[in-house]
């Protein structure tokens, strides 16, 4: 257990990245669809040399294909959220628009309670309504002024697609059969998802000078190996072994609190130190409850 809680705590932290990289791409004329795409591309290429050296040929076919479409769903609707979260934080406050996305781990969290047999205990209810809580304050504050809504609009389009996208990863390893599967055939059917969604945003625009300026820009690179160092090195070695010790133990469903709550301490401090964000009290607030409840989901 204290692998897995530590495992997804270290994970959880290197998200940090992940936000400070799609809050900055647009800002260095980067389209986030570019930037995913490389990714998917590298992380792709990385799990199929890395796949023969595993047991996969040991899992049942249909198992192996239901699991495999899960996590490629999962790519594919992450890789709009990311999109969506990159337009938002051009818009708005990039910590409170952090806070919001992640604060979809209460559908993971509702799912283990209905479908899974995870007890409502009153603390974890609290928690769920802190959460809440703080999903309402963060639309308060001299930042969110009419003309300023639309980062709002995307900012819960991601938040909704975000509760999908935790279901879906999360769901494999309540089953025994399926926590089997190596975590390079998972994250490689992840990037697939990606790779599918990036592909089709970048032929919708049709902007092929974007396209070959984005390739020629060194902050690509520089942003692509960052996700990728952290994205695919510690799903491998951290996130997936990590969720399934703690699905062993019948804590499966606290998994994404542990990794939400390190990733918005990470961004929180980001985003007021590095970004030097001036936030209102109730925004502040808003995380604090965020926060809050997300630590007592876990108890």
């Amino acid at each position: 257990m204290l692998w897995g809680i530590f495992s997804l705590v270290l994970v959880g932290l290197s998200w940090t990245v992940v936000g400070a990289v799609m809050g900055l791409a647009p800002k260095k004329k980067l389209e986030p669809a570019v930037l995913q795409l490389t990714g998917a591309v590298i992380t792709v290429t990385a799990c199929s040399f890395l796949l023969p050296g595993t047991d996969i040929n040991t899992i049942d076919g249909k198992t192996l294909f239901w699991v495999g479409a899960d996590y490629w769903a999962t790519g594919a609707l992450n890789c709009i959220m990311l999109i969506l979260m990159a337009l938002a934080m051009q818009k708005g406050p990039n910590g409170i628009i952090w806070a919001i996305i992640q604060s979809a781990m209460i559908f993971p969290f509702m799912t283990g309670m209905i479908f899974f047999g995870v007890e409502p205990k009153a603390v974890r209810i609290a928690g769920l309504l802190l959460i809440l809580l703080s999903l309402a304050l963060s639309g308060f504050g001299k930042e969110n002024s009419p003309k300023n809504g639309k980062w709002k609009l995307m900012a819960f389009a991601a938040f909704l697609i975000t509760g999908v996208v935790q279901n879906l990863v999360n769901l494999p390893s309540y089953f025994e059969s399926a926590q089997k599967i190596t975590p390079v055939f998972r994250s490689m059917c992840i990037a697939l998802g990606v790779l599918s969604a990036a592909v089709i945003r970048v032929l919708f625009q049709r902007n092929w000078t974007m396209f070959k300026e984005n390739f020629k820009s060194k902050w690509l690179w520089i942003f692509t190996f960052a996700l990728q160092f952290f994205g695919l090195i510690f799903a491998i070695i951290f996130q997936f072994p990590g969720m399934d010790a703690l699905a062993r133990c019948g804590l499966g469903s606290v998994s994404y609190p542990l990794l939400v709550g390190s990733c918005l301490v990470g961004f929180s401090l980001y985003s007021m130190f590095i970004l030097k964000e001036k936030n209102s009290l109730l925004q502040f607030a808003s995380l604090g409850c965020c926060l809050a409840g997300i630590i007592m989901i876990c108890l």
